[in-house]
């Protein structure tokens, strides 16, 4: 798990998230040196289950 500043995400965001993609690594996003985010990778299974228990449509492709 990494940390980085909501500048930083702001600044490489989609860098950011490929980079979470291929390593699968957590990131915590810091302000004023507080975490207040956890972004990590969402399985596509998992994305389909909670959309199916909501009774809503599937997001992306379709």
């Amino acid at each position: 798990m990494r940390f980085i500043t909501v500048t930083e995400l702001k600044q490489r965001a989609t860098q950011i998230v490929s980079e979470i993609e291929t390593t699968r690594e957590e990131v915590i996003v810091t302000k004023n040196g507080r975490p207040v985010v956890l972004i990590r990778l969402v399985e596509e299974k998992e994305f389909e289950l909670k959309t199916s228990m909501k009774g809503g449509k599937k997001h992306g492709k379709g």
